[in-house]
C-alpha cells in the first residue's frame, strides 16, 4: 500500500519532535540525537512540500507545515542558545 507524502510528512515531523524532546529531557546535548531529529524535521518539511506540489487531498500537508514552523518557534523561544548551537554544529560538520 502506498502512503502519500503528507502521511510520511506527519510522521518525520512526529519523530523529530520527539527526538528534540528526549533531548531536552536530558542535563546534556546529545549531539547524534539533536542531529537525527534535525534531519527528521527537514524530511518533514520536504514531504509537505512534495505533497502540495502533487496536490493532495487532504490537511495533513497544512498541519506538517504548520507544525514545522511552531516546533521552530517553540525551539527558538524555549531554548534560544540550542538553535544557534545547531546551526553552528551543522555549519562546522558540513
Amino acid at each position: 500500500m502506498k502512503r502519500p507524502f503528507s502521511t510520511w510528512s506527519i510522521v518525520f515531523m512526529f519523530l523529530g519532535l520527539v527526538a528534540f524532546a528526549a533531548n531536552w529531557m536530558t542535563t546534556e546535548i546529545i549531539e547524534p540525537v539533536v542531529l537525527v531529529g534535525y534531519i527528521f524535521i527537514v524530511l518533514g518539511i520536504i514531504f509537505s512540500f512534495i505533497a502540495f506540489f502533487k496536490r493532495e487531498k487532504g490537511v495533513l500537508k497544512i498541519i506538517s507545515c504548520v507544525s514545522f514552523f511552531i516546533i521552530l518557534l517553540c525551539l527558538v523561544l524555549i531554548e534560544p542558545l540550542m538553535f544557534v548551537y545547531i546551526l553552528t554544529w551543522l555549519k562546522n560538520i558540513f
